[in-house]
């Protein structure tokens, strides 16, 4: 079952098409708040839940779950998704396993400030946080600005001069300000499995983004973005990273790849990775099955190093 199917269509087909290869006797189920959503008619069955921010939302998601003996949980919005890790060991006790990394991923994740914490303890690359008054100070630009736990790219801006950087200030929620970085922006898909091992790790360049989701992308097997993010993957792999996880960075001309983003769910334009051969959904499958992953991706990896990977 799929919490907040929103506009995953492809993402719900591909694991239909998962189910059908794997053999099993399975349904495709939903949940939304919104039963406009196109992907809550496409599963088998799809039901109404409340906000995610009201109290009664793990409840009446456990009882769905219950209800129906799902055995896979997987959310595809963000905000949910730090309610699910606290609770994932409810879940569990009535049988229903929920991909989702630990409270501690998914805390980083969220918080801005703690995803540039991350990436500083950890000698990962990543654009430089500035405080408001350091940067009207500096008067150096572009900068960028978004909201500290913001989500799909919502409130986010390029700043170019001490106006606009006055007026985002007072206007984004929650701002966080840092250093704008030009190049190539790309997502990296990277599946982690129960055993802590990074079974796949695949560069998407994002040519086209609506509503923050890509909506057009391009896979891209550069040895140095995919080792990059080995190093991102190893390091939260070691903090409870599990399944699948997306992480953005931006590739400069001049070579260096520095990270700006981690999203602990599938991102928008994963069915473009799982069609060049890499089953996601059925290695999700096969690990709330009790399994792990055993199924091997179709076409030649992208590996950072084929023995740490495979």
């Amino acid at each position: 079952m799929f919490a907040n199917v929103g506009r995953r269509v492809g993402l719900i087909r591909a694991f239909d098409e998962a189910v059908r290869h794997l053999g099993l006797e399975a349904r495709i189920l939903g949940v939304d708040a919104n039963p406009l959503s196109p992907a809550y008619h496409v599963t088998y069955e799809s039901f109404p839940i409340c906000r995610i921010q009201k109290e009664e939302y793990i409840p009446a998601l456990l009882q769905i779950c219950h209800r129906h003996d799902v055995k896979l949980l997987i959310s595809l919005l963000d905000t949910d998704l730090l309610k699910l890790a606290e609770n994932r060991e409810k879940f569990t006790q009535q049988g229903t396993f929920v991909l989702i990394s630990s409270p501690e991923v998914v805390r980083l994740a969220r918080n801005k400030q703690l995803t540039y914490g991350f990436f500083a303890e950890n000698d990962i690359p990543t654009p430089r946080i500035i405080s408001y008054d350091d940067a009207l100070k500096e008067n150096s630009f572009p900068l960028f600005i978004k909201p500290l736990d913001g989500s799909a790219s919502q409130m986010a801006f390029r700043i170019d001069n001490r106006e606009s950087l006055i007026f985002f200030h007072s206007y984004v929620p929650n701002p966080i300000i840092m250093e704008y970085i030009s190049g190539e922006e790309y997502t990296l898909d990277i599946f982690i499995g129960l055993d802590q091992v990074i079974k796949a790790i695949v560069p998407r360049k994002r040519i086209e983004v609506r509503a923050g989701e890509v909506s057009k992308s391009q896979i891209e097997l550069n040895p140095t973005i995919i080792a990059a993010g080995n190093k991102v993957a190893q390091t939260l792999s070691q903090k409870g990273g599990l399944g699948m996880i997306n992480l953005q960075c931006i590739y400069t001309a001049g070579g260096d790849v520095k990270f700006i983003e981690i999203n602990p769910r599938f991102g928008g334009g994963c069915p473009l990775s799982i069609h060049a051969g890499y089953p996601f959904p059925q290695w999700a499958i096969e690990m709330a099955l009790g399994g792990g992953v055993i199924s091997p991706a179709t076409q030649p990896g992208p590996w950072a190093d084929d023995a740490a990977l495979r």
